[in-house]
């Protein structure tokens, strides 16, 4: 077999791999047993999703020039998954399967805006709302505007972005800043209710175009254009902090699993692709995911084996003890 014909097959045997049930690495071991057993009923759940974030652009998974001090710390306090892979580079339907635990040939999100999320699907909140969480969701861009239907199971879904005056309606260019993101979040979660919570905060920044706000501007411009992308994660990572502080102020930290979760990456270049969507190379399909459990004697774990953000609604329902949803393609 020539180079040529092999690299094609080793390509559909990727596409293959990361879109239909059931395919796993043949290799992938099973689950650790450090994380057996663990079940913390009632714990708060904050999750926060990043947006076209490269887990290759994170000082935690070893890359040098970043500037994100509040993930690497909390990825020392919990467990990074180094090798996470999104079965698709297109922020509605990445959440989509994020959100069910479903590839998107089964939730039948394939495209941003193409359709609406069915109400047959389960979602995470839907699962945590039955088992007595409020349920609230801020997200940063009109890509996931409720009508995609993401909101099922939130009784708070705050989509309501401000446009300029001459600003017109497009999914990707209406968004906002990670710091009213997490303001409207916090308003939220301030609210008094003796539920335990579950909190989604969807931050948008890494999302051309790539032009962070000052201090970062000036810190990051001369860097060329990966640097300015480093730049619009810095700020969601300062963002991350708030939110950490906050759960420290409030005596929060000790009841709450933090997850943090990208739902894709960008490649800047790499393989002759600017942004993302088209191709399934690891800048666009590899992204960060840290889970920090309070309480768990896990910290400062770095887990090689490759997981899925379709792996993500299991993992949380099984650490809070509500059951999953059936069909699943996610694992714990």
């Amino acid at each position: 077999m020539n180079l040529k014909r092999a690299a094609t097959v080793a390509g559909i045997a990727v596409v293959l791999a990361i879109s239909l049930p059931g395919c796993r690495k043949a290799q992938t071991p099973a689950p650790d047993q450090t994380t057996r057993g663990i079940s913390l009923p009632g714990a708060n759940v904050l999750m926060i999703t990043l947006d076209t974030t490269r887990a290759d652009h994170i000082g935690a998974y070893g890359y040098g020039r970043a500037e994100t001090p509040r993930l690497d710390a909390l990825a020392s306090e919990g467990v990074l998954f180094e090798q996470t892979i999104t079965p698709t580079a297109f922020t509605l339907p990445s959440h989509s399967s994020i959100l069910t635990g479903l590839y998107p040939p089964f939730h039948g999100m394939r495209l941003n805006g193409g359709s609406a999320l069915a109400d047959v699907q389960v979602t995470l909140a839907e699962r945590l709302t039955e088992a007595g969480y409020r349920c609230g969701a801020v997200i940063a861009a009109f890509v996931l505007d409720q009508r995609w239907g993401l909101s099922q199971g939130f009784e708070n879904f705050e989509d309501d972005i401000e446009m300029e005056p001459d600003q017109k309606l497009d999914l990707a260019g209406v968004q906002r800043r990670a710091d009213r993101v997490v303001d409207l979040g916090l308003e939220w979660l301030e609210t008094e209710d003796d539920r335990p919570f579950f909190a989604w905060l969807h931050l948008y920044d890494p999302h051309i175009p790539y032009d962070p706000p000052e201090p970062y501007g000036s810190r990051f411009g001369g860097r060329g254009l990966r640097g300015l992308y480093d730049g619009e994660i810095a700020v969601p990572d300062s963002q991350v902090g708030r939110l950490l502080d906050w759960l420290d102020e409030r005596g929060l930290s000790e009841n709450t699993v933090v997850v943090v979760v990208g739902d894709h990456g960008e490649s800047l270049g790499d393989h002759g692709e600017t942004e993302h969507g088209y191709y399934v190379y690891d800048a666009t399909v590899r992204v960060p995911f840290i889970v920090r459990v309070p309480g768990a004697d896990l910290e400062g774990i770095r887990v090689p084996a490759q997981v899925r953000t379709v792996d993500v609604l299991p993992t949380i329902l099984d650490l809070v003890g509500v059951d999953k949803p059936d069909p699943l393609h996610g694992e714990s």
